[in-house]
Order: C-alpha cells, then sequence, then structure tokens
C-alpha cells in the first residue's frame, strides 16, 4: 500500500503522490474525476516487504513498472467514491503471470467521508497474482492539520489498518498498523512549473505470520518527494505532473524474514495526468 493515507494506491509502500496523482476535482462544480499514471520503480515494497528482493540493487535487474488508473466522483454530505486498477509490470518471474510482463493487476472501491479535517475510508481490494487472489480492507483516518500552522504547512497524519481478510495459499489473515505523516512545502511557486517537496515518514507494525515472521514492529520509512506540474500543457490534455521520490527503509527480519536486506534505498519517477 501506498502511503497510508485515504488516497493510496494498493499493494505499495510508494507515497501516494508518486503512485498516484490523487484524484481530487479541479474545480468546485466538478463531481467526478480521476487520473492515470506510470511509475518506473527500483524496487515494489509492499508494507516493509521487499516483493521482489532488490535489496541494495538500486534501479537493478528487480525494478518495475507501476500503472493506473483512479477515479472518484463526489457525493452529497462529505461522502465520496473512489474505485480503479494498479497493475505490475516486469518480466522478474517465469510462470504464473497474468499475461505476458503483467504480474499482478489490483482492483479496488471503496467510500470516503470527510468532515471538517477529518477524512475516514474504507477500502477493499481483491489483489491477483500468482495465480490466485488476496482479499484485503483497508480502513483508514487522515487529517487536515493545515489550518494549524496557517495554511503554507501541514504535517498531514494518518492512520491505516490494513486487513487481510482472504490470502492466497499459505497465507496467514492478519492485519498491519500503519501511522504516519507527510509534511509537504511549495519550492517554486510557478503558474506553469510549481514545485513541491514532502517528506513522507511511515511506521508499521503487524499480526503474526503477516510477512511470514512474528508480530510487532515490521518496518520505518522515510523519503523525499519532489514533485513538478507540467502547466505549459494545454488543459484541455489533462492536469498533467511529474514526481521524483527517494524512501530509506529499516525493517524488522524477525517480522519480515523474506527481506534479502533490513535497510535498503528505493527510488521512483512517476508521470501522471488528472481529469
Amino acid at each position: 500500500m501506498a502511503d497510508e493515507s485515504t488516497r493510496s494506491a494498493p499493494n505499495s509502500d510508494s507515497p501516494s503522490q508518486v503512485q498516484y496523482e490523487s484524484s481530487e476535482p479541479s474545480g468546485p462544480a466538478d463531481k467526478i474525476y480521476g487520473s492515470v499514471g506510470l511509475d518506473f520503480a527500483s524496487h515494489f515494497v509492499s508494507y516493509g516487504g521487499d516483493v521482489w528482493g532488490g535489496g541494495h540493487d538500486f534501479y537493478g535487474s528487480q525494478s518495475t513498472k507501476f500503472a493506473y488508473i483512479d477515479l472518484g466522483a463526489d457525493l452529497p454530505n462529505g461522502f465520496a467514491l473512489t474505485f480503479g486498477a494498479w497493475s505490475d509490470i516486469n518480466n522478474n518471474a517465469d510462470e504464473d503471470t497474468i499475461g505476458g510482463n503483467i504480474q499482478e493487476i489490483d482492483v479496488y472501491g471503496g467510500l470516503t467521508y470527510t468532515a471538517g479535517a477529518v477524512t475516514l475510508g474504507a477500502i477493499y481490494q481483491q489483489w491477483y497474482y500468482g495465480g490466485d487472489t488476496e482479499r484485503v480492507l483497508d480502513l483508514s483516518v487522515g487529517y487536515d492539520d493545515s489550518a494549524l500552522w496557517g495554511g503554507d504547512f501541514a504535517l498531514n497524519p494518518s492512520f491505516l489498518t490494513h486487513i487481510r481478510v482472504n490470502g492466497q495459499e499459505g497465507q496467514d489473515d492478519g492485519a498491519v498498523f500503519v501511522g504516519a505523516i507527510e509534511p509537504a512545502f511549495d519550492l517554486v511557486d510557478s503558474p506553469t512549473t510549481p514545485v513541491s517537496l514532502s517528506i513522507p515518514m511511515s511506521v508499521g507494525f503487524m499480526t503474526d505470520e503477516f510477512q511470514g515472521g512474528d508480530s510487532g514492529f515490521g518496518y520505518a520509512s522515510i523519503g523525499a518527494t519532489a514533485s513538478m506540474g507540467l502547466g505549459f500543457i494545454p488543459a484541455g490534455y489533462g492536469d498533467w505532473s511529474l514526481a521524483v521520490n527517494t524512501t530509506y527503509y529499516h525493517t524488522d527480519e524477525d517480522v519480515i524474514p523474506g527481506n534479502p536486506e533490513d535497510d535498503f534505498l528505493t527510488g521512483t519517477v512517476s508521470i501522471g495526468m488528472a481529469f
């Protein structure tokens, strides 16, 4: 799971603005909106687990690409629908692919509710990979604390309970509990190429055998994401942006024993379009 917010990519720890340019209305009259994009990632990290075993190999043989479409619709009284699909594309597996280099497809749908500065989310997901299906329910709460700092800065705290309600063969059902903040800053105020910087940080705890190991502290991460709006592209072609992220992970070998390295650095380069 992507950054553990109410609008995050299924099955990836990459920050939300890298994995998804969050689907948000471009104007007050827009009730249906969405985003599409492509990420070039050095690692596929799912709740601290280094899925393809990239370890210290930065953009090496185990790197991958993520493609996504995310759609949203505003409902009355603070409710909103969110749904979409995400895919992992590479040649890292010799068999059990979905088709060609598509290793995984995740589909999801859910509901969010915003009251003032608080947003609650419930998103159900099905992850198709390895010839089987993993079923997941994410329950989240996020808080927009920008008003506390005058509107120019925010910590963006969030908390996620990620519940595996039905695992693949050999997987134990269980849960991960993730707390996160993501301070954000505007670096360049430009009508055509605005630049912002965010510092996503998260810590995750998991139940016994969720990642094949013990229960308890599983991982902590800290990263930096630079995002640039591509406002020079005509508005009729969508709202384009480019983002670059690097994230450092520290994981516990007793809780996540499958990682080739307990500490590793990841990178992601993303291009997305919101509409």
